[in-house]
């Protein structure tokens, strides 16, 4: 009560201290203290500070007296600011629904709303099946009750609000490809059945190999693709209703204009209205995947060359892409290249083919099961449907021992090797150092045969040769050279285990190789940064994202996001060298069966004379000469001198010192270890340094030379 009573006689006071003789305090309550207090709070806070000081102090009488915390007052407070706010949004939203009802009634009694002009898809040569489209498991009765739920929100007049653009069913056009005629009676597709025995080359085993008698594999071999329902256009268009319901669900006035339906997603193209920004749309992924019922949804704002967003919604029961149909269309039977490649089809079901030649090489990445592995089978399937052996010769490193080991079969035909290793296909990090080395120096010898032939590439110099406009060197006769396709199944294993000796001649031959005819194609299943390198990554510019947890892992492939959106089984984002967008493939689907009944078909042909790949020895004095077991390399000494005395045990401090290379200056360290100059390896440190001048000399070793 006292400090009651003081703060009100404070309070009386003030307006005495500030215009005195009007009015003040009754001196008898007390209003000495009071007018006192004012006083002194005039004087230093001035007016401003001591209204919010009295009102610091109501807060805290206030909260003595009631026994309410000050936290628990100003939680009570915030919280009727959210209740409050909540029902301004609701009241907000409801105007805003009255609004769109209001204007698309009027609609009818107004002018038009004039469709903007939709740019038409650009035509190719490609046939498909088109698939279904809805959510994943979404049946007839289940796509009309999702529409009634994106209509619950009407709640006033309770009439269905009738698009400008739809009359019961959306008008958009729908994009079907031509269909393909059947290649075969239903009848016939028993003899591909793969258990049965599969057909083998009239060419006799006895005779030498020739280009004029090779047999390529013929098409029978691969099962071809299974019947699928399709929606009709009907339905496809009351998806396109529904989806565009949804869209009006959260405000945002669109229409569809164009479906395209694939075999294993839809794209809707959707227009939106003047001043709706594709931003807005951008946002309602997640929104408009729980009301379509489907798994997830990729929204392409805009799509490149329309004026159109494409909603990319899976199908409910999407269609495995068989490589059959995809090398007997029209596109990969039409094209020159012997290194072109069948990806698989499009979002619109169109076969989609490209060129390894142009890329000039290629990096696929995704996570585990995601359909690398079968992406890299089905390029090597599409390459020996095109090229004879004297044509393509496949270099195969497989860390992992299983994806590629079947290919050791085809060493006297596609694949070539390095004979001192013993083993065709590549299995072990340090043979994969070996022969990536042996593939740079058939590089530097090609460009040594290129530079006398006065040509700048691959093609013009196979050209001269079947011209007879190359000089022979000595007896022996010019002959093409043949592309050389390097495979990597798994690089991940290869950079754990010595990623600077695998970086290096990856990024030499990514670099230089494109004019001689040899092209990498590199898989890995962890797209991560310390395997991705900056400098792996700039020199790929082809690039095959499959499914990854998130979009850092998208954005260390493709440098932006959308691979954490897609669907996995095969379904990937290939980016074209020099495109700014990629480019939705569903990849083409080869069994091991197949594969197997490929390379049984070549194998039973005659072989190929060939000679394998040389082993890359530099010269003796040169900064990365090898030596064999028992042979010491001429710089052991002068490496030993160096760190004995710097008393660094490294392999950078050589390299600098010698001008050597990483590989060579690794074997030295190695040398001075087993020579006990240096300790073992102890992790990022530097070897420790066991011996002085003094135990140099008593090796046999001048301290500063000779």
């Amino acid at each position: 009560v006292l400090l009651l009573s003081l703060y009100l006689g404070t309070v009386m006071a003030v307006p005495e201290v500030l215009r005195p003789g009007h009015g003040g305090p009754d001196f008898r309550l007390g209003g000495a203290f009071g007018i006192g207090l004012a006083r002194v709070m005039v004087a230093w806070l001035g007016l401003a500070g001591t209204v919010i000081l009295l009102f610091v102090l109501a807060l805290i009488l206030f909260s003595m007296a009631t026994q309410v915390s000050l936290s628990a007052w100003v939680s009570g407070v915030v919280g009727l600011w959210d209740d409050w706010r909540i029902l301004v949004e609701k009241e907000l939203n409801r105007w805003r629904q009255n609004r769109v009802r209001k204007r698309l009634a009027e609609h009818d009694t107004e002018e038009e709303w004039e469709e903007p002009v939709v740019a038409q898809p650009e035509k190719a040569s490609y046939g498909t099946e088109p698939s279904e489209l809805a959510g994943p498991e979404m049946e007839g009765d289940e796509i009309e009750s999702a529409r009634e739920e994106t209509e619950a929100w009407e709640e006033e007049g309770g009439e269905e609000v009738v698009l400008p653009w739809s009359s019961g069913s959306s008008d958009a056009t729908i994009e079907r490809p031509e269909p393909v005629p059947p290649k075969a009676p239903l009848s016939q597709l028993e003899l591909l059945d793969v258990s049965q025995e599969s057909p083998q080359p009239e060419t006799p085993s006895g005779e030498p190999y020739s280009p004029e008698n090779y047999r390529f594999p013929p098409t029978s071999i691969l099962a071809p693709s299974e019947p699928q329902d399709e929606l009709t256009d009907d339905e496809l268009r009351e998806n396109a209703r529904v989806l565009e319901q949804a869209l009006l669900e959260f405000g945002v006035e669109a229409r569809v204009v164009e479906i395209a339906p694939g075999p294993v997603i839809t794209r809707f193209e959707v227009e939106p209205a003047p001043g709706v920004k594709v931003a807005r749309i951008l946002s309602l992924s997640n929104d408009l995947a729980r009301v379509l019922r489907a798994s997830r949804i990729r929204i392409v704002a805009p799509i490149p060359g329309k004026a159109a967003v494409g909603i990319e919604v899976p199908n409910r029961n999407p269609a495995v892409v068989a490589l059959r149909d995809v090398i007997e269309s029209e596109a990969f039977l039409s094209s020159p290249s012997v290194l072109t490649i069948a990806l698989g089809r499009t979002i619109s079901g169109k076969p989609f083919v490209t060129d390894l030649a142009k890329m000039p090489h290629l990096l696929v990445a995704g996570a585990t099961g995601s359909g690398k592995s079968v992406c890299l089978n089905a390029i090597i399937a599409s390459i020996l449907y095109k090229a004879r052996p004297d044509q393509v010769q496949f270099v195969m490193i497989d860390p992992k021992r299983l994806e590629l080991s079947m290919y050791s079969r085809l060493k006297d035909h596609h694949v070539t090797y390095l004979e001192e290793l013993g083993e065709a296909v590549v299995t072990t990090p340090a043979n994969a150092i070996s022969v990536l080395r042996a593939v740079e120096y058939e590089m530097e010898r090609r460009y040594g045969i290129l530079s006398r032939a006065g040509v700048r590439n691959l093609e013009d110099y196979n050209d001269r040769v079947h011209q007879g406009r190359v000089k022979a060197e000595g007896d022996a006769n010019p002959e093409p050279l043949p592309y050389l396709v390097v495979i990597i199944d798994e690089l991940a294993d290869l950079m754990m285990t010595g990623a600077r000796e695998v970086e290096e001649p990856i990024a030499r031959l990514t670099q230089m190789s494109r004019a001689v005819g040899i092209h990498l194609v590199v898989a890995t299943q962890r797209p991560s940064v310390d395997v991705i390198t900056g400098v792996i990554k700039a020199n790929f510019p082809a690039r095959i994202a499959f499914q990854v947890s998130s979009k850092t892992d998208s954005r260390t492939i493709l440098d932006m996001n959308g691979a954490e959106k897609l669907l996995g089984r095969g379904d990937m984002l290939f980016l074209p060298p020099g495109s700014p967008e990629p480019i939705r493939v569903h990849g083409a689907f080869i069994s091991t069966d197949e594969s197997e009944q490929i390379i049984e078909w070549i194998s039973a042909q005659p072989p190929l004379p060939k000679e394998p790949l040389a082993p890359f020895h530099e010269q003796q004095s040169g900064p990365g000469a090898t030596f064999g077991a028992n042979e010491q390399d001429p710089l052991f000494e002068d490496a030993a001198r160096i760190v004995v005395l710097t008393q660094q045990g490294s392999i950078s401090i050589l390299q600098r010192k010698l001008k050597i290379g990483y590989a060579r200056a690794a074997r030295l360290i190695d040398a001075l270890e087993d020579a006990g100059i240096v300790g073992p390896f102890d992790g990022s440190k530097a070897r420790e340094v066991l011996v002085d001048q003094e135990g140099l000399m008593a090796m046999g070793i001048a301290p500063y030379g000779d």
